[in-house]
């Protein structure tokens, strides 16, 4: 059966890539910003009709899902209904155990220019704080929300200190690192994926001089014909992890990257434990079959401060997103909620 693996990156395709940084300051990432982020609290779009607690829990474990990311991804095509839009991703405490069903979820949340919650016009510098709800929505907001967003906003508006941000930490899930995530476009000059070939080549080569020790020949030392045995000889998943480590390569620091056109696929670092078309759900709330929109790469991890020695801290090869390309509505005026699960697929280191 066809897996994705089989679809390369040779489609000429534009994609973004994710880069991460410290926020501004405490508010920079607030809900009202709209912007990419990591780890915290997620800046819920709709602050209102959020998950309910069963569906952030891990299907594996029982246990509260730790958030995170969220993508700030409005639709490549406008759309009224989705003029905000945002991916919230959340994997499990049980950091070993990401690649089962259900241990690894995202939501999508989106919303129209004219919305209950924000302006139409983009916040001003002096905005640093969402604008207020009502006592209502606030209530409904903290009956369902374990990292008590709303509650963190109104100590933020009264002004930190040491006492208030001890007290202002939720309970049952962990708050991973804050990062803002710059999203931009892949350099036009990358010449990554154009000659995969070439660039295996070159990767083994190097491979097989960092490995030279006494005794070994380096690649100068070694004959062609024998060079020419040694690439023969890789695996098919060597190939595949010398493709993916050439194109990352073209911008070390990508921790994300994202294109959420026709024909895009994940750039997987090993052809094992891929996705086939019918692994992949289509959307539950319209039947569209869903489409690949971004994955998170594994260079993430290394900013984000996890105990090297937990054994459950989480880990990936890579976490592949998968969305309904039609951004079908999910804006609701009742007390239903605005977030709708979409699929993800976790290929473990």
């Amino acid at each position: 059966m066809t897996s994705e693996v089989d679809d390369d990156q040779s489609i000429n395709l534009e994609w973004n890539l994710g880069f991460v940084q410290l926020p501004a300051d405490s508010t920079s990432l607030l809900r009202h910003q709209f912007r990419s982020k990591v780890g915290g609290r997620p800046a819920w779009l709709d602050p209102v009709h959020l998950p309910a607690p069963e569906h952030l829990t891990c299907n594996k474990t029982g246990t509260p899902l730790n958030f995170l990311l969220q993508v700030y991804a409005p639709p490549p095509q406008e759309s009224p209904e989705a003029f905000h839009r945002v991916i919230f991703l959340f994997v499990s405490q049980q950091g070993s155990q990401l690649a089962l069903p259900g241990a690894a979820k995202a939501f999508r949340c989106q919303l129209p220019r004219s919305n209950p919650y924000y302006s139409p016009e983009p916040p001003t510098s002096k905005q640093r704080l969402p604008p207020a709800l009502q006592a209502g929505q606030i209530a409904q907001a903290a009956s369902v929300d374990p990292w008590q967003v709303i509650q963190h906003e109104a100590v933020l508006a009264a002004g930190e200190t040491p006492a208030t941000l001890s007290a202002d930490s939720p309970t049952g899930v962990q708050l991973y690192k804050e990062l803002e995530m710059i999203v931009e476009p892949e350099s036009q000059g990358s010449t990554a994926g154009s000659d995969e070939e070439s660039h295996v080549q070159q990767l083994i080569r190097e491979y097989e001089g960092t490995r030279a020790t006494e005794g070994e020949l380096t690649e100068q030392d070694m004959p062609s014909e024998m060079l020419a045995d040694v690439e023969a000889n890789q695996t098919e998943d060597d190939r595949h992890f010398a493709h993916f480590a050439a194109v990352v390569a073209e911008a070390p620091g990508q921790c994300l990257r994202y294109c959420f056109d026709e024909g895009a696929r994940p750039l997987w670092p090993s052809c094992k434990h891929t996705p086939t078309p019918k692994d992949i759900p289509c959307c539950q709330q319209c039947g569209t079959p869903r489409r690949f929109e971004f994955q998170v790469l594994p260079q993430l991890l290394h900013h984000m401060s996890l105990d090297a020695e937990d054994p459950e801290s989480p880990d990936w090869g890579c976490i592949a997103v998968y969305s309904c390309p039609k951004s079908c509505s999910n804006f609701v005026s009742t007390d239903k909620c605005a977030y709708t699960e979409e699929f993800v697929w976790v290929q473990m280191p």
